[in-house]
């Protein structure tokens, strides 16, 4: 699918790289309707030094990095990894996710991931820091990968994040993708 796109010059430029995980951050933004521009804006700057593939709002998603090159969002785990920026915060409680802006970010990264992973091969499931150095495919979050290569102290999307829920939602959008490409069934 195309989304907006707002380029981030943070990039290293690559080719032909393996994607094997999806990193969930949180923006640090408050939930507000441009939230996912206003991060998009932040990484166009040359300044900001960091970039995400993706960045995602109640109202969609923008896309700020081309899935072929490596944004500058997980030190340690970029090269084989797509960023994906949810607007919120890591201090969300599981109660805060559920609120109606939380649950339509979540909504539309979970149909973005599903379509990730369909198209890259990656299976659905939560990785933790011990699955990532050796090799382990799927989705993780930033904290994740900070525990696995100890090159940052970051900890989002943070400990309320619904992570079971979520990777279902991932699950059932994949499906539902899978369905919509085989086309509808004949009727015997």
């Amino acid at each position: 699918m195309a989304y907006p796109f707002v380029e981030s010059p943070n990039v290293t430029r690559a080719n032909g790289r393996p994607i094997d995980v999806v990193v969930m951050h949180t923006m640090e933004i408050a939930e507000r309707p441009d939230a996912a521009q206003i991060c998009a804006r932040w990484f166009a700057s040359p300044a900001s030094q960091v970039s995400a593939h993706y960045c995602v709002d109640a109202g969609g998603v923008i896309q700020c990095v081309r899935e072929k090159d490596i944004a500058w969002h997980a030190r340690g785990g970029n090269t084989a990894s797509i960023g994906v920026e949810l607007a919120g915060f890591a201090s969300q409680t599981r109660r805060d996710w559920r609120d109606d802006y939380s649950s339509a970010v979540l909504k539309h990264a979970a149909a973005l991931v599903a379509e990730i992973c369909r198209r890259r091969r990656i299976p659905v499931r939560w990785l933790v820091a011990d699955d990532l150095p050796v090799g382990r495919r799927g989705i993780t979050g930033h904290v994740e990968v900070s525990r696995a290569y100890g090159k940052s102290d970051h900890w989002d999307p943070g400990d309320g994040f619904p992570v079971e829920a979520f990777v279902d939602q991932v699950r059932v959008r994949q499906q539902a993708q899978r369905r919509a490409a085989r086309g509808p069934r004949a009727r015997v």
